[in-house]
This record gives structure tokens, sequence and C-alpha cells, in this order.
């Protein structure tokens, strides 16, 4: 069975489809997940995306990781929060100290509530923006 098989993609998924990838995930995760998109979207409207069908991880830049190579971000819903990954995220600027992680390369921003993340928009547009230039 090939990758695509065993994680089919939606290329530029509808907000319809990326809530039906997400069913299983509690509305305030399906909230969160879908406004940090938005988000990226807003930053980002040329980015090219991808969701995979089967852990609902979204890929900006190229697919994730085991599909089409290394992307500059990856959203995932998690049962308590939202990750927003960056992949060289060790090379960005984090002024607002919102990274989190160990990693030799990848970063990551927890979002555990909707208030929270609003706290955090203009930070996590920072970061998003300047992670685009290092995708490049």
């Amino acid at each position: 069975m090939s990758k695509e098989e065993k994680h089919p993609h939606i290329e530029r998924p509808s907000k319809e489809q990326i809530i039906s990838v997400l069913k299983n995930k509690p509305p305030i995760i399906r909230k969160l997940y879908l406004d940090t998109h938005m988000l990226i979207l807003e930053s980002l409207p040329d980015v090219v995306y991808s969701i995979d069908c089967k852990d609902g991880q979204m890929g900006y830049g190229a697919r994730q990781y085991g599909c089409d190579g290394w992307g500059m971000a990856a959203l995932s819903a998690h049962s308590k929060w939202v990750s927003l990954v960056f992949m060289r995220g060790t090379s960005l600027e984090d002024p607002d100290g919102l990274l989190e992680g160990t990693g030799k390369n990848i970063r990551h921003v927890k979002l555990r509530s909707p208030e929270q993340a609003k706290e955090r928009r203009s930070a996590l547009r920072g970061l998003i923006k300047v992670a685009a230039k290092f995708h490049g």
C-alpha cells in the first residue's frame, strides 16, 4: 500500500471538509484548529496546503513529512490543544517566547483556548510570516 493510500490528502480543503476530518475532536479543538488555519491563510494567502484525511494534520508549504517532504508548518489537533508546528522552528526569532520543544529543528506552539489564541494572534502571525521566508 502506498503512502497516499495509507494517508490520503485533500488539497486546499474547504471548511466543511476540515470539520469532517476532525469530526471526532471536541468542538473547542475544531474551533481552535479552524481559527489557526484561517490565521495562516490570512497571513499567507498563496500558501499551498493539504490535510491528511487519516490524522487530520494540515501541512503548509508542502505535505507533511512522509508524503511529499518537509513543508513550512503543520497544524495538528490533539484532545486538549492544537499545535502549530514550525519545521525550521529553531531558526525563528521568538520575542514573545511562544515556541516549545527540544528537537534539532522543529518547534511548536500549543493553543489551549480561543482566548489564548486571540492573545497570541499577532505573535503567531509574525512567526508564520518569518517561517514562510525560510521555506521560500
